[in-house]
């Protein structure tokens, strides 16, 4: 937490000098969920105020990576204290130049994500719904073209033969992520497409997004779903074979059916929408954007 703050820091002190430079890519190329504009000046004061948009946008998308970098809980309230600094430091920059004031501000409901979370340790990974269909094989969600966190924590239980198995499949292909108790002695593996990637004794903790897994004191990495194009489904198989907690943010489709309490879907800002006003002498130009955040 620190060494992210100290890096926004840092970032914010180089956008002081930032923002004079950059003006070079048109606002054309951003990704604008809606505009508006109220101006008194020529279509090139608009122009040349949404010019600026390029690198602001850039310092956004870097803001939020650090941000998240923190961990997926409470991401938002330190997302807005970071765009608050950030937009301090911008004005500051501009009050001696009569340059272009800058306001923006997290637009939760715009944002595009849902969040799962399963927190019960003893719980299995079954359907939460189980009058959705099978509790066992399941969706967990379809057309997931961008994964914030996904994060299991989980213990075989039963006989020897048992395996849990989470899919990530983009159609053609797939990646197989399994827990699945030893051959050998009484501890878990995990394999990745067959693969023995982790093994030891006690719970499994695996993040999919990082591509790392650990047993006990083994740890290890591996090549996770980046190789395949998205849109992504994300399924789990023989759910009734492990126990343990998840925590899977993406912007998706969780098909409704499946979920009941205690596991909730909830929107989380997995791409975060921005309302940004820029102002100047004789223009005000606003528009909401949707920041896409590098996570994987």
């Amino acid at each position: 937490m620190v060494a992210n703050e100290r890096g926004q820091l840092l970032l914010i002190g180089g956008i002081a000098v930032a923002i004079v430079v950059f003006s070079t890519i048109l606002f054309a190329h951003s990704l604008a969920v809606t505009d508006g504009i109220t101006t008194t000046g020529s279509a090139d004061t608009i122009e040349r105020t949404a010019d600026r948009e390029a690198s602001v946008e850039r310092d956004l998308r870097q803001l939020a990576a650090q941000t998240r970098g923190d961990g997926l809980d409470g991401f938002e309230e330190r997302y807005e204290y970071a765009l608050r600094n950030y937009t301090r430091t911008h004005n500051r920059v501009v009050a001696s130049s009569g340059g272009t004031y800058l306001n923006a501000t997290l637009n939760e409901s715009a944002s595009l994500g849902t969040e799962v979370n399963q927190t019960g340790t003893s719980s299995k990974f079954q359907r939460p719904d189980p009058s959705g269909g099978p509790q066992n094989d399941w969706l967990v969600a379809n057309d997931v073209s961008r994964v914030a966190v996904f994060n299991l924590t989980a213990d075989v239980v039963g006989g020897s033969m048992n395996t849990f198995t989470v899919v990530i499949r983009n159609g053609s292909e797939d990646m197989k992520l399994s827990v699945e108790p030893s051959t050998i002695d009484s501890g878990n593996n995990v394999t990745v497409d067959g693969k023995t990637q982790c093994h030891g004794n006690g719970d499994v903790n695996v993040d999919l997004v990082a591509g790392s897994c650990t047993v006990g004191s083994n740890s290890s990495s591996f090549d996770s779903y980046h190789s395949l194009d998205p849109p992504y489904s994300v399924e789990i198989k023989n759910g009734n074979k492990a126990e343990g907690r998840y925590q899977f943010a993406a912007d998706g489709t969780f098909p409704s059916s499946n979920y009941a309490s205690p596991v909730a879907r909830v929107n989380y800002p997995v791409v975060p929408a921005i309302d940004m006003t820029y102002d100047t002498p004789s223009a005000s130009y606003n528009r909401t954007v949707l920041v896409e955040v590098n996570d994987g």
